[in-house]
């Protein structure tokens, strides 16, 4: 069996040595969409920067494809990094960058291509976003739309095998959150991505995810894990049905 894409491991997440979720242990496995879901306050957005290398773990191991990301040097670290792409809950995106430079940036920091080859690969990841001929807009001049698809094409700028996206569909009527949600899935199809996504949004967690992860609001790890239909339907936990059926009494 290969690695999983990602692992936690009794993982405790917090600032500044102060817990906000204790000994929290999941897998993703290769290929798979997972959405980590939770109350407000529980501490999703902590352990997404605790994943990504953004807060640094209090105790407990993070591996990425059987990597450790605790356990290792800086250069390590680097190298592990870049085997993923991160979309921000809101984009950002440098404003004073135009949405094609904003592309560009991984590749002028971390490859060697030729600014004619950095300008092809930023036209086929706004092609694949739906953005063609939207390059040379700043980001002010986007909507929230477009700012959403654009914070992902840079994600996939270095064609990442992993994905992390923060509430991607948070603010979007319902038209866009949809398009957004079949854009996951063809990135998922088309390159057999790892994809992990922080949210709230039903539709989409309906949609898109294979597995739901829930975060106990309380810090104590995990609540609940499973398929979003399973857990909707057969949860024993009353926070997990009450939040996938929109607080509808069975």
């Amino acid at each position: 069996m290969s690695e999983p894409a990602i692992e936690l491991i009794n993982v405790t997440a917090g600032y500044a040595g102060h817990p906000i979720q204790n000994n929290v242990s999941f897998r993703i496995e290769q290929g798979e969409i997972v959405a980590l879901l939770g109350g407000s306050g529980c501490g999703k957005s902590t352990m997404l920067k605790t994943i990504i290398g953004l807060l640094p773990v209090i105790s407990g191991d993070i591996r990425i494809a059987g990597e450790s990301l605790v356990n290792c040097n800086q250069l390590q670290k680097k190298k592990i990094l870049r085997k993923f792409g991160v979309a921000f809950q809101n984009g950002a995106l440098f404003r004073s960058y135009t949405l094609a430079e904003n592309i560009a940036l991984p590749l002028q920091e971390y490859t060697d291509y030729s600014p004619e080859e950095i300008n092809e690969i930023v036209e086929e990841k706004l092609r694949i976003v739906g953005l063609e001929g939207a390059g040379n807009k700043m980001p002010g001049d986007l909507s929230g739309g477009m700012v959403k698809r654009g914070a992902v094409a840079r994600a996939l700028a270095l064609n990442p095998g992993i994905i992390f996206l923060d509430e991607p569909s948070a603010g979007l009527d319902p038209l866009n959150s949809a398009n957004l949600d079949q854009l996951i899935l063809n990135i998922r199809k088309e390159f057999n991505s790892t994809i992990m996504i922080v949210t709230h949004e039903l539709d989409s967690i309906f949609t898109v995810a294979d597995r739901a992860v829930f975060l106990d609001s309380k810090g104590g790890g995990i609540l609940a894990e499973g398929t979003p239909a399973e857990l909707r339907d057969s949860c024993g936990n009353s926070f997990v049905h009450n939040f996938l059926n929109r607080g509808k009494v069975s």
